[in-house]
């Protein structure tokens, strides 16, 4: 009977209009409701990226009057509601007062020596936004090993101003940690790299002690070795294996258009096979002859 492929066949027209317009119809959507997305979390911190990384080229060349537009930029970003979608507020905080920072002494015509490390700072926190997996401070892990090592390097120097070369040393390590501040923060909070910046501020106090005969050699090792052991705590703890993006992406699947594409698929293998059916007995089932 035809009705064993006509039924069938009718069902896969409509599901193949149906996933045509589905498909039409979902980037014509995406197309219209683009300003929307634009203002999404994850679309602020890519935009925010862009700009922090804008800012810290604009700062390594001293471009002051774009380095001005940037930081207007990335203030009115930080003062806006994306602070509430992501990151922790600590970090937040961090950011704004660099930025701050940045714009007074734009304003105030320093060098561009005086605001470089600002600018670095916030290009680390907008990145460990947006790709907390891959982020750039955590390549920051061998850089300041090595400069704990060339510490214990110049503390066991033969010579008798060993303290004084470690704690030039130790200034690099500082910096470094000092860097990657507002990336911590704005991930895990302050307590992360509280332990490392408290782990160098009394080290270096004894190796102040040292130069005055103070302190002994045996205190200052084993305070050295404490750093260490922090500063290799911290980047395994960073959770790398295990972190997520700080706002997750906008799907643009549709299931509906799947949904139809295998009805119709369906649709049509059964049309076929009531065709092929109808082909090899068109009128059904013919009694059997007496």
């Amino acid at each position: 009977m035809k009705i064993r492929f006509i039924v069938p066949f009718v069902i896969c027209i409509v599901m193949t209009i149906g996933y045509a317009g589905s498909v039409w119809g979902s980037s014509a959507s995406i197309s219209l409701y683009a300003p929307l997305l634009s203002s999404s979390p994850y679309k602020q911190l890519q935009r925010m990226d862009e700009i922090a990384s804008s800012l810290y080229e604009a700062a390594y060349t001293n471009n002051r009057q774009t380095s001005f537009q940037y930081v207007q930029q990335l203030k009115r970003i930080v003062e806006g509601e994306l602070k509430q979608a992501s990151g922790n507020q600590e970090g937040w905080s961090a950011v704004a007062q660099d930025v701050n920072a940045i714009e007074q002494t734009l304003v105030s015509g320093a060098g561009s020596t005086s605001w470089l490390m600002e600018a670095a700072r916030i290009r680390l926190a907008a990145d460990a936004l947006l790709r907390p997996e891959h982020a750039l401070w955590l390549q920051y892990e061998r850089i300041m090993l090595d400069d704990i090592s060339r510490v214990e390097k110049a503390w066991k120097r033969q010579t008798n101003d060993g303290a004084i070369a470690a704690r030039a040393t130790l200034t690099s390590l500082q910096e470094h940690a000092k860097r990657i501040e507002p990336a911590l923060s704005i991930l895990y909070g302050s307590k992360r790299e509280a332990e490392l910046a408290e782990r160098i501020q009394y080290t270096n106090k004894l190796l102040e002690a040292n130069m005055h005969n103070i302190t002994n050699e045996a205190m200052i090792d084993r305070s050295l070795a404490a750093l260490k052991e922090s500063l290799i705590r911290l980047f395994e703890q960073s959770g790398r294996e295990n972190a997520l993006p700080a706002v997750a992406a906008i799907p643009t699947s549709n299931p509906l258009s799947w949904t139809l594409f295998l009805g119709a698929l369906i649709s049509a293998i059964l049309t076929y096979s009531g065709w092929r059916k109808y082909k090899a007995n068109p009128f059904g089932v013919k009694p059997i002859p007496k």
